[in-house]
């Protein structure tokens, strides 16, 4: 079996046809092959459960063949589980679909790359703010509807950015990823992995199956390489003929403002999100457009280029150093640095009669889920320290009462208390929380104080579900809180 599965990955280092199949029938034959082998090692630990304390001891422990048993039985579920249970590989995304009679001049520019790198159109373009550009045969789960078949992907918050001759490179690169079978080959080979994976996690979480985990991880590791050395040479080609059909130049710049509109856009978000003030207006779209060209003129100077890489996501991509090496230029090169200094003619974006009113649309629904998102987090963030702060807490996380046959328990996002005790339980008091039986005990530096939770309504599941959700809301602003103190005294050092 290992000289079956070295053989197979060694042959799908060349031919994507038998990296997938290689995949496929792995697939089959060693879940067959683990199957057998978990049943063989548990028969061996049951009979060893008796041989060993009998042998050795001259003892025989029912209970210990018993609970060995039982371990085994579980293992064999939990394998048998992993293969069997069925996977959701929903690709889900926001994006409108772009059809051929609203956006004609952009199908035929588009029809004219397909034949010059030797493909057919796609079937459809998507069209979203996501900062990559990527082909799929994988069906996409939109807002409105599922589309399937071939379809390219192209963000409208990049292609304004973008000149025409960037947009054409990069467009050819991703077409030509239909011309090589890539994403064929990407659609049958994704679920099998999903799956692999799923039942490596079954193995692992096993526990007695761990052998058979680490050998089917071994298959795992050694079948990544081959992915590896596949998504590479895919990449190189397409480059390659990318450059063919516009220039290396071309191509080069168009994935530096690529990265460079990444890297801007994250950098925006990620302050945005470490903002400690509940967020009136997010206007991210808005920063990009006024910040976006003077940062992308001084982007190629930013340390660490060489290793950077373009998203996607589905696959990895080689760092951009390797990839511009390989079509004959380099990060260092000056032209690259002329061409970023001047802004993009957003030509293809102009092409899509809609372009504005869709990206608008996209932006708007993608900042108002910013901003929740961000007001929930900042809900774990502050204590409160101040009166502002608590309102702002107590929006999620009110003041709350479970009245019960023994007394009333009350919470509230910085304290307990039960009408039985003497004064209410700071959270930033507490030492620990315990479950004795039905009685929870609270231990806390003016002593201890205790609730027999069954006594409350439900018989204590949602006051127990409350307690853990504001308690642990206060550890968590706490731990922030301690975070915050140590950065700003590492800063002042």
């Amino acid at each position: 079996m290992i000289v079956l599965g070295l053989a197979s990955v060694v042959v799908s280092l060349r031919f994507q046809r038998m990296q997938y199949l290689s995949m496929k029938w792995g697939w089959n034959l060693l879940r067959l092959f683990c199957t057998f082998q978990t049943i063989a090692q548990m028969l061996m630990l049951v009979s060893l459960s008796y041989w060993v304390t009998a042998l050795w001891m001259n003892i025989f422990i029912p209970k210990s063949i018993f609970v060995v048993g039982l371990l085994a039985l579980g293992a064999i579920v939990v394998m048998i589980k992993g293969i069997f249970t069925r996977i959701d590989d929903t690709f889900a995304m926001n994006g409108t679909v772009i059809g051929k009679n609203e956006a004609a001049p952009l199908w035929q520019e588009l029809s004219s790359i397909c034949n010059r790198v030797g493909t057919e159109p796609p079937d459809q373009i998507v069209a979203g703010i996501d900062d990559s550009f990527f082909v799929t045969e994988h069906p996409i789960t939109l807002t409105d509807q599922v589309v399937t078949g071939r379809s390219l992907y192209v963000s409208l918050a990049l292609l304004k950015h973008l000149k025409s001759s960037e947009a054409d490179a990069i467009l050819a690169h991703e077409i030509t990823h239909f011309s090589g079978d890539d994403t064929t080959y990407s659609k049958k080979i994704g679920p099998l992995l999903t799956r692999f994976d799923h039942y490596l996690n079954a193995l692992y979480q096993g526990g007695i199956t761990m052998p058979v985990y680490l050998f089917m991880l071994c298959f795992r590791g050694l079948y990544e390489l081959t992915l590896g050395h596949q998504r590479r040479r895919r990449e190189f080609r397409a480059d390659r003929i990318a450059t063919e059909v516009t220039s290396a130049n071309d191509l080069a710049s168009g994935m530096l403002r690529l990265i460079a509109f990444s890297t801007y856009r994250a950098s925006i978000e990620n302050k945005l999100f470490d903002e400690t003030k509940e967020l009136e207006s997010i206007d991210i779209s808005q920063r990009i457009e006024e910040g976006f060209t003077e940062y992308a003129a001084t982007f190629v100077q930013t340390e660490d280029l060489r290793n950077m890489s373009t998203s996607h996501p589905f696959d990895s991509h080689p760092p951009l150093d390797a990839r511009l090496q390989a079509v004959g230029t380099s990060v260092d090169d000056q032209i690259h640095f002329n061409r970023l200094s001047l802004a993009g003619d957003g030509r293809w974006y102009h092409l899509i009669g809609r372009a504005e009113q869709a990206e608008r649309e996209q932006w708007d629904a993608y900042e108002e889920e910013f901003r929740q998102i961000h007001q929930t987090v900042l809900t774990y963030r502050y204590l409160p320290n101040t009166e502002a702060e608590r309102e702002f807490v107590e929006r999620q996380f009110p003041p709350v009462e479970y009245d019960g046959k023994k007394g009333t328990l009350s919470l509230d996002c910085l304290s307990m208390n039960f009408s039985k005790w003497k004064q209410p339980v700071r959270f930033a008091d507490v030492n620990s929380m315990t479950m004795n039986d039905n009685t929870l005990i609270v231990a806390h530096k003016g002593g201890s104080d205790s609730i027999v939770i069954t006594k409350l309504p439900d018989k204590g599941q949602k006051a127990m579900g409350a307690i853990e959700n504001y308690y642990g809301r206060y550890l968590t602003a706490s731990d922030y809180a301690k975070s915050q103190t140590e950065w700003a005294s590492s800063e002042a050092t």
